[in-house]
């Protein structure tokens, strides 16, 4: 029952956190947002008149301009145009968390679609594929040296961890990238210095797949430099408080060896938090994509939202705005949840 009362609990906080922020975005872009739903509104009733052209050519000009004027009433009436304030704002609320984000005004996705919902579709996988596997890396490499680190503690590689974490913190992820890119792209010549495949791709799954692994080579390990020192810093100090308790004492008191100390009881008693930890990197990288997107042409959310910026497009830069607004959130929770199946305490009710 403990752990039903902390996901019940978790899950209404985080809903109403999530609309509190919803909420909070949605009265910052309100001018905006009307405007782009106005202007969604047209380019549906655009298409709409194109597919009716189409399907009805006996149709009169004056029945054509009425159906399309009903579509488009009805299309604005659908977000709350002809209603007050509060119904206005729930039916838009609505309509955002149902992804109904309204028509671009430039940008395509790669089936020609100007949906905004399409486009976001069409970008996030690439920037889920790059962070989420940096990510990971990051955490593998980083929480076995900072295991280590703390294992021991004083020692030479316990001295080097905090340095290497202050110079990654320090040093800029597009300097890391453009470094990589003149060497190995352009000096040495071996690994492309930008986007997700060549141009024309290679035919065959086997070497499709072998040019999509050398385009994810830099952006993959300039993400990794960058990140994976803080990671080993902080799991080397969570690993450090947890090996000064009294059951590490006795653990060893009893001859267990070191490294079994540290896998068996520090590593699962620190777990809760190096996991939340890892969690939260995952939903942060998602976010601060844009850099290394943009760098190195990677054609994610982050590269599609600088895109949407250059070109003023509103639409998409509210939608991408709003998918990243969610995947935060969803990190967030999914890290409390995990924390909570971790953590004995919970699941017998004692915190």
């Amino acid at each position: 029952m403990g752990y039903a009362r902390f996901i019940a609990g978790k899950t209404a906080s985080y809903v109403l956190a999530l609309l509190a922020a919803v909420s909070l975005l949605y009265v910052g872009i309100y001018p905006t947002l009307q405007k782009v739903i106005q202007a969604s509104a047209v380019e549906a009733a655009s298409e709409f008149q194109r597919n009716l052209a189409r399907g009805h050519p006996g149709l009169s000009l004056a029945q054509m301009a009425s159906e399309v004027a009903t579509y488009k009433a009805a299309y604005l009436g659908a977000f709350g145009f002809d209603q007050p304030f509060p119904v206005k704002f729930a039916l838009q609320m609505a309509n955002l968390f149902e992804f109904h984000l309204g028509s671009s005004f430039f940008i395509q996705a790669p089936d020609g679609s100007k949906q905004v919902s399409a486009i976001v579709a069409a970008y996030l996988p690439n920037t889920i594929l790059l962070f989420t596997t940096g990510t990971l890396l990051v955490v593998a490499v980083g929480g076995v040296i900072g295991l280590l680190a703390a294992r021991s503690a004083g020692g030479k590689l316990d001295r080097v961890v905090p340095v290497v974490a202050i110079v990654h913190s320090s040093v800029p992820s597009w300097w890391i990238g453009f470094i990589f890119i003149a060497y190995f792209a352009y000096s040495l010549n071996v690994l492309p210095s930008g986007g997700i495949s060549s141009v024309p791709p290679p035919a065959g799954t086997l070497p499709a797949f072998a040019d999509f692994l050398r385009h994810l080579t830099l952006p993959l390990f300039s993400f990794f430099i960058v990140n994976f020192g803080g990671f080993a810093y902080v799991t080397r100090s969570l690993a450090v408080s947890t090996m000064g308790e009294d059951f590490v004492t006795t653990a060893r008191a009893r001859g267990m060896t070191e490294g079994r100390v540290l896998f068996k009881h520090v590593l699962r008693t620190a777990s809760p938090s190096i996991v939340t930890q890892s969690i939260l990197a995952v939903a942060g990288s998602l976010g601060g994509a844009i850099v290394t997107e943009v760098v190195f042409r990677w054609p994610g959310l982050g590269f599609l939202t600088f895109e949407a910026i250059i070109q003023n497009d509103l639409p998409v830069i509210i939608g991408s705005t709003f998918i990243l607004t969610i995947i935060l959130f969803m990190g967030l929770y999914i890290g409390e949840l995990v924390y909570g199946v971790l953590d004995p305490r919970i699941k017998t009710g004692d915190l």
